[in-house]
């Protein structure tokens, strides 16, 4: 089942928060942790750790694009 339909929020949404776009109020992380069976501190780490990776990767990008112009 879609995880956005479970939390009652839009796909947009849940979306955006997976990309660091917006940070999800407490209700909805609270949905969201206990329908994953993970804890906050989990999701918090998990999150961080992927948005660690992305900045890495658009840095990377960006470095290059910069090396060909």
């Amino acid at each position: 089942m879609d995880l956005a339909l479970l939390v009652g929020v839009s796909q947009v949404y849940i979306s955006q928060f997976e990309t660091g776009g917006l940070i999800p109020s407490k209700s909805n992380i609270k949905k969201i942790t206990e329908i994953l069976g993970i804890s906050p501190e989990d999701l918090n780490k998990e999150l961080h750790q992927f948005y660690e990776e992305r900045k890495k990767e658009l840095e990377k990008k960006m470095g290059r694009a910069k090396n060909s112009t």
